[in-house]
């Protein structure tokens, strides 16, 4: 009896799975790769905008059908970069047991106030000292003493080292150490850091319509567009050819959201629709750029504040999706598939997730092809699994109740026994 219960205890088992398995809507075909390596597989808005927010439910798959696991990486809107760059050194005389001298040209003569030396992993402390020329005949101090020392990189075999002095800006600086008590130093290069911005990179949202309504009475210029599908814009660009100078506020409806009354019992409250926008200010005196926060949206609505003056010539209307891409190892030849659109999957458990700093940020782009849709999407719940978990509940009820009363029975007829 016992056995048999386990059964049918597995067979329901097996229901319920069968009832809660995976159920894509959409798949995209990767074309193949020309070689064999990591690839970044840019995930375009129309993908995206059928995911679910935190981009859970997408999967690739190979030709086998087999899973190939995945990263998820995201470009950011604008991120610092630190990037060395060396000076010329014209000479390097070393005179062990006396004053070695190193010669760093500044041909464009920048105005500097640091030189920054990479130099071999040395245990030592060295005196220097730091005067500048514009001939090389003449030289005027810039720092009578300084010292270089802890010259020790764990993970390299080389060490930056900062020699700071007052903002000059001479053609020529002169290095003097002091290697009377040990051998001259390894310097590699001499230069500096130079610090820059770089915006990340934007994917246009294809616009199915696009309108414009000048309200007269409320001085308001509305800009509506619609995408035919779900999408999520990070940026809207509003390229304008005139006037000249403009000043305009305003905002960008992204949507609308129910609240309920925080006051009165919980199904007493009332509930409304509020709306979801971020503010806009259009100026003459800076880019028409506008982020947004993350929000799934099948149309935008631009509203402008005109005042008393004409409404604004605008050319376009762009809006963008910050890139996002799945990074996996690809076999060049095979053609790839990703599906996508299960509002129930969660986020995969992938052990690449512990090796990010190990794959290079630099790797070959894929586009997947147009989407086409697997099947009607259903709605959560629909009645196929509806009744399939219904008709695995009910079995296992009827299971019970036989094993149930079987085992009464059985007690019976033993105590009559």
């Amino acid at each position: 009896m016992k056995r048999k219960l386990l059964f049918l205890l597995v067979g329901c088992c097996l229901l319920w799975q069968q009832a809660e398995a995976q159920d894509f809507s959409w798949q995209a075909q990767i074309l193949p790769a020309t070689q064999k390596g990591y690839h970044r597989l840019l995930l375009t808005p129309e993908i995206i905008g059928r995911l679910q927010p935190g981009l859970e439910d997408v999967r690739l798959f190979n030709q086998a059908g087999q899973t190939v696991p995945y990263l998820l990486r995201a470009e950011v809107p604008v991120q610092y970069k630190r990037l060395f760059k060396p000076y010329q050194i014209l000479r390097y005389t070393r005179r062990p047991g006396g004053m070695s001298e190193v010669l760093v040209h500044n041909p464009q003569q920048r105005a500097i106030n640091n030189i920054s030396l990479l130099i071999g992993n040395a245990e030592v402390r060295k005196q220097v000292s730091l005067s500048g020329s514009d001939d090389q005949q003449n030289w005027y101090v810039l720092k009578e003493r300084d010292w270089l020392y802890a010259i020790q990189n764990t993970q390299r075999t080389a060490e930056v080292k900062l020699l700071d002095f007052p903002l000059s800006k001479y053609r020529y600086f002169r290095l003097q150490l002091n290697d009377s008590t040990s051998a001259p130093l390894n310097i590699l290069k001499a230069g500096y850091y130079d610090t820059y911005s770089e915006a990340g990179k934007y994917t246009r949202i294809p616009v199915l319509s696009f309108s414009r309504k000048d309200s007269a009475g409320t001085h308001i210029t509305y800009l509506r567009l619609t995408f035919g599908q779900p999408v999520y814009p990070d940026q809207v660009a509003v390229h304008i050819s005139g006037p000249d100078f403009y000043h305009r506020p305003g905002k960008v409806v992204l949507g609308k959201k129910r609240v309920y009354n925080r006051r009165g019992k919980p199904r007493r409250r009332r509930s409304r629709l509020q709306e979801i926008s971020v503010p806009l200010l259009l100026s003459s005196n800076a880019p028409a750029l506008v982020d947004f926060p993350r929000q799934r949206v099948e149309e935008l609505e631009l509203q402008i504040e005109n005042g008393d003056s004409p409404g604004l010539t605008i050319d376009s209307v762009q809006v963008l999706q910050l890139n996002r891409y799945l990074v996996a190892s690809l076999d060049s030849g095979q053609t790839y598939t990703l599906r996508y659109g299960d509002e129930k999957l969660s986020a995969p458990n992938f052990d690449l997730a512990y090796f990010q700093d190990s794959i290079p940020q630099t790797l070959p782009l894929l586009i997947p092809e147009q989407a086409k849709a697997l099947k009607l999407k259903k709605a959560p719940g629909s009645r196929g699994s509806k009744l399939l978990i219904w008709a695995a509940i009910a079995l296992l009820a009827l299971g019970l109740g036989y094993m149930t009363v079987k085992l009464l029975r059985d007690m019976e007829k033993k105590k009559q026994g």
